[in-house]
């Protein structure tokens, strides 16, 4: 539907804005659409948006850092895809904050991803690691005005921020810091960071992040890695937060193996959201239901737990 002028004005009345008031912060939404941008453009097709502040969350002892250093390599070498997933890189550059592993462990990783097989060390290259934190918005900013990137990664935010995690002013004020370098030389960052401990178990959900609904309020993406609940080197991979998918996308988690060379392969598998973690609840539910409890009782039980189920789903699985 069009705006129509307010009445007793007329187009050509409008006063034009003086160059004197000309601002770099303010941009003309006739020149934002002659951009001529149709579709968002993602950095890895369906999960990262280009040019956003993006997260990957989940318990301990998932992978997750293992699943961002393997993107850091795919995008440095510039491989068509990613687990399966289109990449969309253009300068093969990774700049990877890494606050937990060392070079030792960061090497050690290296090697097992390539295994017997001989890395391109030239493109190898393209991914660089900062172990060093102090001023690192500086020297971010500083290797962005000196070459182009593709993706910063933060591994990880809890080591980085500083303040109250449950503090929404702090968090956003700390992230905007990052959403800064984002918007202005158009780099994609992903920040790793966790899932609080009395979520374990549960269906994959954005408010399962640890701290401040603040962290996950600037996010565009929010990527979920859990284990599965039977086959130990199974990972589902779930899009609980995305501002540019499709619903369908963020029903179903994609179904990952980790293996040996602590890479991770697309198996092609998808599962519902609203089956992960049901063997946690499940547990419980049959007790609450041995101990008398009626169906209704043991869903108000369950959601009081943090679980999303339903009298007449558990009805049809007890």
């Amino acid at each position: 539907m069009k705006t129509k002028p307010l009445a007793g004005s007329s187009l050509d009345e409008k006063p034009a804005f003086k160059k004197k008031h000309a601002s770099k912060t303010f941009k003309g939404a006739d020149k934002i659409k002659n951009l001529d941008y149709s579709n968002i453009e993602f950095l890895v097709d369906k999960l990262i948006p280009k040019g956003t502040l993006c997260a990957l969350v989940g318990e301990s002892d998932t992978g997750k850092s293992s699943l961002l250093r393997q993107l850091g390599v795919s995008l440095a070498y510039g491989d068509e895809n990613f687990i399966g997933f289109k990449v969309n890189g253009n300068c093969r550059n990774v700049l990877y904050v890494s606050t937990e592993d060392g070079e030792m462990g960061t090497s050690v990783w290296l090697n097992k991803h390539f295994g017997e097989e001989s890395s391109n060390d030239e493109l190898l290259s393209g991914l660089q690691f900062a172990f060093l934190t102090d001023n690192i918005i500086k020297e971010l900013r500083n290797k962005c005005v000196s070459g182009c990137i593709d993706l910063i990664i933060i591994d990880s935010y809890a080591d980085l921020f500083i303040g109250s995690m449950n503090n929404s002013n702090e968090v956003r004020a700390f992230l905007n810091q990052y959403a800064s370098i984002a918007a202005e030389f158009g780099v994609t960052i992903v920040f790793l960071h966790h899932t609080k401990k009395s979520t374990s178990g549960q269906k994959p959900n954005k408010n399962n992040i640890l701290g401040s609904q603040g962290f996950e309020a600037k996010m565009r993406s929010v990527l979920m890695l859990t284990k599965d609940s039977k086959d130990k080197s199974l990972r589902h991979l779930c899009i609980v937060k995305n501002n540019y998918s499709s619903e369908t996308e963020k029903n179903s988690s994609y179904v990952l193996k980790f293996n040996n060379q602590l890479s991770f392969e697309n198996t092609g598998n998808r599962v519902s959201l609203d089956e992960l973690g049901e063997e946690e609840y499940l547990g419980l539910a049959r007790k609450l239901k041995i101990d008398g409890k009626s169906y209704r009782e043991i869903e108000e039980a369950l959601k009081g737990e943090g679980y999303e189920v339903s009298k007449s789903a558990l009805q049809r699985k007890i």
